[in-house]
């Protein structure tokens, strides 16, 4: 067999027209990534305004019974364990360096999805079972001086607003999110086949 007539350059042309550009989606990526980074780090601040918010108000008002301080307490646990979590990505996505190889690249976009996915899975469930509990206790004190029907009412509109983000807002946002990193990852690996 003779191979010292090989012209790699009809190979390349002859590949397949559809190989994405390694340049374009490493500028996509590090779009994505400075745009997780900056919505990560606003959203990780407004978690902590709210706690800040919430001890405020702790402090200033005279609760009367266990449970009202007990439900603080489990909201101020739900807000620190979400903003660990988000903490958590943060390191993650700021190890994602476009200047190293593609495979290391690859990694770090990897490393950042099953970082997400556990987020998305046990996190944010962990977050809202707190965050239920908490509120729960919370408004308990409150639902006693109102009347049965407006008790209802504080009860059924903030567990519905919990509801309507657990099975509508959240699964739309993971899927969205999920879409982006995925189409990055899935170009990477499509030329690191190719290149193989």
């Amino acid at each position: 067999m003779q191979t010292d007539n090989i012209n790699f350059q009809d190979i390349w042309n002859n590949k397949n027209a559809d190989i994405p550009n390694i340049q374009e989606i490493k500028a996509t990526a590090e779009k994505y990534r400075k745009k997780q980074l900056s919505g990560t780090l606003l959203l990780m601040l407004w978690l902590m305004a709210t706690a800040f918010g919430i001890i405020f108000i702790w402090n200033v008002i005279n609760f009367k019974m266990v449970t009202t301080s007990l439900g603080i307490i489990l909201i101020l646990i739900a807000l620190a364990f979400y903003i660990y979590l988000f903490f958590q990505n943060i390191n993650v996505i700021r190890k994602i360096n476009p200047s190293i190889s593609n495979q290391e690249y690859l990694s770090s976009l990897k490393k950042l999805q099953r970082q997400r996915l556990y987020m998305q899975a046990k996190g944010i469930s962990i977050y809202y079972i707190l965050l239920s509990a908490g509120f729960a206790f919370y408004f308990y004190e409150f639902a006693l001086y109102m009347s049965t029907m407006a008790a209802f009412l504080a009860y059924g509109l903030t567990f519905l607003w919990l509801a309507i983000v657990w099975f509508f807002l959240r699964p739309r946002q993971i899927r969205k999110q999920n879409q982006k990193i995925l189409k990055i990852i899935d170009s990477l690996e499509t030329i690191e086949k190719d290149l193989i």
